[in-house]
């Protein structure tokens, strides 16, 4: 649960997740669909802080983890586009997220009242995390993989 330390430690901001280098990849269709998971994740954060319950925190959590899923399947086919080892651990952990996305969103439908904050801690570590420091890994095994293959001609992007 997000505490009032954390909302303190905000200063104010109207969002949590600050987009910037840290989280860029430098592939821009890619780089935009993460783009739009922070703006997703801040637009919960900014309904949570205004009070919104209910129906309309459903509905932002629904469309969250709709875009998330359609993120995976076009993250996961650039991805083997390189034929990178590591895919199957990425998949692993999108079908994570996407479990413990439905976990919240079962918890928010029966009314409990501190899913939405802990929710939002979630996604504040998991964004933080996968794109910062999982994607970015893979995404460098993926270019150092296409320079090696024989046919490459300048395209890794």
């Amino acid at each position: 649960m997000l505490s009032e330390t954390f909302y303190a430690d905000l200063d104010g901001r109207t969002d949590f997740i600050l987009w910037g280098p840290k989280l860029e990849l430098g592939i821009p269709a890619m780089d935009a669909q993460h783009r739009g998971l922070v703006d997703l994740a801040n637009r919960l954060y900014r309904e949570h802080r205004m009070g919104k319950r209910g129906d309309e925190a459903r509905v932002a959590v629904a469309k969250l983890f709709e875009y998330a899923d359609r993120h995976f399947v076009d993250e996961e086919a650039y991805f083997a586009r390189f034929n990178v080892p590591a895919l199957e651990e990425h998949r692993a952990a999108h079908a994570a997220f996407i479990a413990r996305a439905k976990e919240f969103e079962e918890r928010l439908a029966m009314g409990s009242s501190g899913e939405a904050a802990e929710l939002l801690g979630f996604l504040d570590f998991w964004i933080k995390r996968h794109i910062g420091r999982d994607d970015r890994e893979l995404l460098r095994i993926a270019r150092r993989a296409c320079i090696e293959t024989e046919e490459f001609r300048g395209d890794c992007h």
